[in-house]
């Protein structure tokens, strides 16, 4: 009997639970893909893991510390990375949470509402990757070979994306 978790097909990966578009509990079994992009739609740097790594364990592996500001959905928000960021004099635009009896206030609200708009970039190259490169899938078994093949749709995507800069700066 297998446990849960314990495949024998590809015992690396593992999963994830997370809200739907419902509303409703979806559970997905594999890996995540996590990325840094910049304000072009580059990605500076990845990180590929098992499906039950939370997205904060990878937080400062993905900046390099010399960002500006640090934009990211509120998965990311702890009071370790509000730190790490301080420390580095980087501006802390991290979506702010509202817990159980414990709602937003205004300030709040209107902070996520200013920098929620960022995310789009990300979203914008997550839809890239996943419509044109394949990652909705994971090709291989294994965490090392689906890396690779991350880090090479990464590569591609952006080199691409270099090329539409510079066709649409000399048009």
């Amino acid at each position: 009997m297998v446990s849960h978790g314990d495949s024998t097909q590809d015992p690396e990966a593992d999963w994830n639970v997370k809200a739907g578009s419902d509303g409703k509990r979806k559970s997905t079994y594999g890996y995540k893909a996590h990325i840094n992009v910049d304000k072009y739609g580059f990605i500076k740097s990845t990180d590929y893991t098992a499906g039950n790594v939370h997205d904060s364990n990878c937080f400062t592996e993905l900046l390099s510390g010399n960002e500006s500001a640090a934009y990211a959905d509120s998965a990311y928000r702890s009071q370790s990375h509000d730190q790490w960021l301080a420390e580095r004099s980087i501006d802390n635009r991290v979506i702010k949470r509202a817990y159980r009896n414990t709602p937003l206030d205004e300030k709040s609200k209107k902070f996520n509402q200013l920098h929620s708009r960022v995310r789009c970039t990300v979203e914008r190259v997550f839809g890239v990757l996943k419509q044109h490169y394949g990652m909705a899938k994971a090709r291989y078994l294994g965490l090392d070979r689906n890396r690779t093949r991350f880090e090479m749709m990464c590569v591609a995507h952006n080199i691409k994306r270099g090329l539409s800069i510079q066709q649409a700066s000399c048009a």
